[in-house]
């Protein structure tokens, strides 16, 4: 053998090193979608909060109707009938009321009362002042009367003199004009108006309301016309809201062209709000 030579021993290859085992971790790990399926949250619905009421469109309208019979038969035979409608629209900017009326009578089948009034309003309110500005109009008919109808319309300024809850007192000062129709004075007639307005709530259950206008002629002042309203309103029944109304109405005309100057009328209805 050769001295130079030097043999090593043969090495076998080692075995092979299985994984090496792992602690578990401090904190658990959320699962994988490859271990399981992550299950939504249940959703709730949430609801949105409702609106906040507009207080202008809170009672926007009142109306009501009136309504009056009465009548005897015998001796005489007599029969009246009185019907009203009115409507009013108020929001914290502007006012619109209408109201009707109507009213006939009979006796012994001759007919001695027909009359007819349409009269609307609209006012404007100036923000938080105590003015207002408005437009307002009537039409009047009177079978008895020298014209078959009479037509009005005028505008200008109100004032507060006072408002609050359930009382309050209006003034009124304006122009405009008046005209006849069918009567002996076709013409348009140039007048003033100076009106008050007022109503007060006496309790939860008794009401008073009350309006004059004075119509003077510009041409001629000697010549006008006045219109006062009055009324005073019980509460009959609040669940139905009935109620008994009494009526008063006095028109001056001063140009009555023959006839009395003045007329007052006076009823009692029977009153249904809705």
């Amino acid at each position: 053998m050769d001295k130079g030579l030097v043999l090593s021993p043969v090495l076998e290859p080692l075995p092979p090193v299985g994984p090496l085992p792992q602690s578990p971790p401090a904190f658990p790990l959320p699962p994988t979608s490859s271990d399981t399926a992550i299950l939504p949250e249940k959703i709730v619905a949430v609801e949105p909060e409702p609106p906040k009421p507009d207080p202008d469109s809170e009672k926007l309208w009142e109306r009501s109707i009136e309504l009056g019979l009465d009548g005897s038969d015998g001796n005489s035979q007599t029969f009246n009938i009185r019907a009203g409608l009115d409507a009013k629209r108020k929001t914290k900017r502007h006012i619109l009321a209408v109201d009707i009326n109507y009213y006939q009578a009979t006796n012994n089948s001759v007919e001695t009362a027909n009359q007819a009034f349409l009269n609307w309003r609209y006012e404007r309110l100036l923000a938080e002042s105590r003015w207002t500005w408005f437009v307002k109009g009537t039409v009047e008919y009177d079978e008895f009367k020298a014209f078959d109808l009479r037509v009005t319309l005028n505008t200008g300024a109100g004032y507060y003199f006072f408002q609050r809850e359930g009382s309050s007192l209006l003034g009124r000062f304006g122009s405009g004009f008046s005209r006849e129709i069918d009567g002996p004075d076709r013409t348009f007639v140039p007048e003033l108006v100076f009106g008050l307005e007022g109503e007060h709530e006496l309790s939860k259950h008794q009401k008073m309301k009350a309006s004059a206008q004075y119509y003077p002629d510009v041409t001629e002042f000697g010549e006008y016309r006045i219109d006062f309203k009055a009324s005073w309103q019980v509460m009959l029944d609040a669940d139905k809201n009935l109620s008994l109304k009494f009526n008063v109405h006095d028109r001056y005309d001063s140009t009555a062209y023959g006839a009395r100057p003045n007329d007052i009328d006076y009823s009692i209805v029977l009153l249904w709000e809705f």
